[in-house]
Order: structure tokens, then sequence, then C-alpha cells
């Protein structure tokens, strides 16, 4: 199987690199090229111009955002250019969780299994639609998460301070210091087609995989291959009962808390009455309004 790992040497606070160089050798003997990335979004250019070079497997070095990229230049290209090549991810990153919902990572010599032994599966992707910084229409596909509203506030903070701590810590740590200033946001929802009322809102989650910011389980039923949205909500409440369900997301224990709920959609809507970021894939990446729409098995992907 001709393959190529777009490695990401800055994924993990810059560990990315020596990480890919302890595990390079497990690759021996395998039809594999390894393609490093230099700057944000350059992960979307190498698996777009693989598609043209006969590449049958295109595998992400690094986190979430990463994959995030590969699988936006992967669907980007016409469904016949796509057709006989599959997608895959090494956790390298500080979040890694789609590789954690998989249960990628395991053991030095995994990489080189997962593609002398592929299993593949189909696995369902999000298309989202967003204004970008500027304002402008723009759209991005994902695997894993997008929250919005206070996940937006904390992928802001993330992205301004770095993750020197790991993933998992220097996401908890924004996540308190963003509901210590949480106002929640009139959001309205249109579900499937079905509109509702304005309400008061501090965050929504639209899963594909199980969890987000390194461990916590948002959507711990999620299934990846079910042809559905996990969206979660977290409704107006005051700061001190936010930072009370915080711990039980990394349990997955939130859901059924007051003010939180959880439903499966296929389509969904949302508008504010203010600025309300996106967190994609663990990138600070535009705000609302947003449409999501689900592709259904979109993505051939090897476990």
């Amino acid at each position: 199987m001709k393959t190529l790992v777009i490695v990401n040497p800055a994924a993990g606070h810059g560990r990315g690199r020596k990480r890919w160089a302890k595990l390079a050798s497990s690759l021996r003997g395998l039809d594999a090229a390894a393609r490093f990335t230099s700057r944000p979004g350059e992960a979307s250019e190498l698996a777009l111009r693989a598609l043209g070079e006969g590449f049958e497997a295109i595998v992400a070095f690094g986190g979430d955002g990463t994959l995030g990229e590969v699988v936006d230049g992967y669907l980007s290209a016409p469904e016949d250019a796509r057709a006989r090549t599959a997608l895959g991810c090494w956790p390298a990153g500080s979040g890694s969780d789609t590789a954690r919902h998989f249960e990628l990572g395991n053991g030095a010599g995994g990489l080189g299994r997962l593609l002398r032994e592929p299993k593949l599966i189909r696995v369902d992707a999000g298309r989202v639609s967003f204004q970008d910084e500027r304002g402008r229409p723009a759209a991005r596909h994902f695997v894993n998460v997008v929250t919005l509203g206070l996940g937006g506030e904390v992928a802001r903070r993330v992205a301004r301070s770095g993750k020197p701590l790991g993933g998992t810590i220097t996401y908890l740590a924004s996540s308190i210091a963003s509901i210590a200033r949480a106002k929640p946001y009139s959001l309205s929802l249109v579900v499937d087609g079905v509109a509702e009322a304005p309400a008061p809102y501090h965050l929504v989650a639209v899963a594909n995989t199980s969890s987000t910011g390194g461990g916590m389980k948002i959507a711990p039923s999620a299934d990846a291959c079910d042809g559905r949205f996990d969206v979660v909500t977290v409704g107006d409440m005051p700061r001190a009962a936010l930072l009370r369900r915080l711990p039980l997301v990394y349990a997955g224990k939130h859901l059924g808390q007051p003010g939180v709920h959880h439903r499966l959609a296929r389509r969904l809507e949302v508008r504010s009455d203010r600025t309300a970021y996106l967190n994609i894939d663990g990138e600070a990446v535009g705000a609302l309004p947003a449409v999501f729409e689900m592709m259904p098995g979109a993505v051939p992907f090897l476990t």
C-alpha cells in the first residue's frame, strides 16, 4: 500500500519531530514516504496533492488539527479522485482525541502494524460553513468535534498560550479561565429543519467522535459511523454550576445534568446575538453563523 505520512513537527508543542524520529523505523520495508508541514494549512495542501500522485493511504501524524487539515484537503477533491485512497492518523499532538476514540497509538511499532494489517472502516465526516475572521463565507470538513461559544473562547486562549503543559492540562486551565468570565449567548438553532426559539447557551458541541480537549468526553456515546452528529448543549447556568460540571465531562457523566442536553441530528444551523467563535478540531477557526451538514461514510479510515 503506497502511503504518505504527513508529519506535523510542531505537534505536541514542538515534540512532533522527535516522536516521528522514534517511530519512522517501524515503516521499514513498507512503500511509505513522509512529508513535513511548515505552516498552518499545509497538511491540507499535501493531502490534496497526494491524491494526484497515486497514494493509496494518507496518514496524519500529529494532533486533531493536523488530521482535520488532511480530512479537509481530502474531501475538497472530487469523489473520483479520492475513490482509491484511505485516510488514517497516528497521535503525536497534545490532544489527539480522534486517535483516542479509535484506540490508536499503542506501542512504538503500532504505526507499522496499522499499515501492514489495516482494517478499513467508513467514517462519517461533517462539513461546517461559517464566517472567517474577515466576515467572509468559509467552510471546513471535520471528523472530530466542533464546539462554539465557550468552546470557541477556550480555543482562542489556547491559540494565544500554546500547549506547554500538554493538551489535557492546557485545555483544563483554559476552560476554567474562560468559565470565570462566561456569559451565555442567545442562540437560534435549526435542528434537522425544525427552528427553535432563541435561548441562552454557554456551549454547543457538534460531535462526530466522543472527546475533545485532550480527553473531555463531551459526547461519550458518539458513533462515528452512524450518520448523525451528537449535539450537546449547555444552557444558561451560574458560573459556579459550570465549574461543578466540568470534572464530569472527563468521565462522560455530564449528560442529563440540569441544563445539559443531548440529541442526534444530521443538520444543524446556529446563529447568535453576538460574536461567537468556533473551535474546529481543537483549532480557533471562524465564527457564527454556522451550518453543520453530515456526510455519512465519507472517509475510508484505517484502524
